[in-house]
């Protein structure tokens, strides 16, 4: 089956990468804020970089997530 490439195609992918690197951001900064022995500052800034490294390394993935998505639910075409 031909993959299509449709209107707001791309949406969805940056709407899975959102979501998993708020999940993984939540969790580490609840972890952070719960564990007393980590200090503050190193954590917020090695969380800050995750945030800003993980989304651009993730990207690729999270579009063919979307694509199989598309791909398993069968809709990939866009109606004539």
């Amino acid at each position: 089956m031909p993959f299509e490439r449709s209107s707001g195609e791309i949406t969805g992918g940056m709407g899975i990468n959102t979501v998993v690197t708020l999940l993984i951001v939540i969790v580490f900064g609840v972890f952070i804020g719960v564990s007393a022995w980590i200090p503050l500052l190193p954590a917020v800034t090695a969380l800050a970089l995750v945030a800003i490294i993980f989304p651009i390394v993730f990207y690729p993935i999270s579009r063919g997530l979307w694509a199989s998505i598309l791909y398993l639910t069968g809709d990939n075409e866009e109606p004539d």
